[in-house]
């Protein structure tokens, strides 16, 4: 199901440079950022913390206190997708929201969640169903 939710929500944005995706003063240049993120995917801001020491913690907690969102949309630039994995453990850890990384496969994402993919794959579209009692 690799890619499923991409034609769902209909991610859209421009990769280009570490700038905001809704339009906003580009910062080009200055590198591309590993994380990404935001409550839907055509909103998603950057997040400065290229080593994964933490800064995806804060980034996280500042979204949930300002937008609670149900649904967290995670992106990176890189390659590296390890601060999008460690973001996802993060939000598995704390529970309350889904994190949905449409550059890795529902079956790693629903693992880390710790749900079979069907399950994962209901609560991204129905956050407050059946599935959200797993998270």
């Amino acid at each position: 199901m690799f890619g499923f939710f991409k034609a769902l929500t209909g991610f859209r944005h421009t990769l280009a440079g570490c700038k905001t995706l809704a339009g906003s003063e580009s910062t080009k240049g200055k590198g591309q950022c590993n994380l990404w993120i935001g409550g839907h995917p055509d909103h998603l801001r950057p997040v400065d913390d290229s080593q994964g020491l933490g800064g995806y913690q804060l980034a996280i907690e500042a979204l949930i206190r300002d937008e609670s969102p149900e649904v967290i949309y995670l992106l990176s630039e890189t390659g590296d997708l390890s601060v999008v994995r460690k973001s996802l453990e993060y939000l598995s850890r704390i529970g309350g929201q889904v994190g949905v990384a449409d550059q890795l496969p529902d079956e790693e994402v629903a693992a880390i969640f710790g749900v079979d993919v069907r399950s994962y794959q209901s609560a991204v579209v129905n956050p407050q169903g059946d599935a959200a009692a797993y998270g």
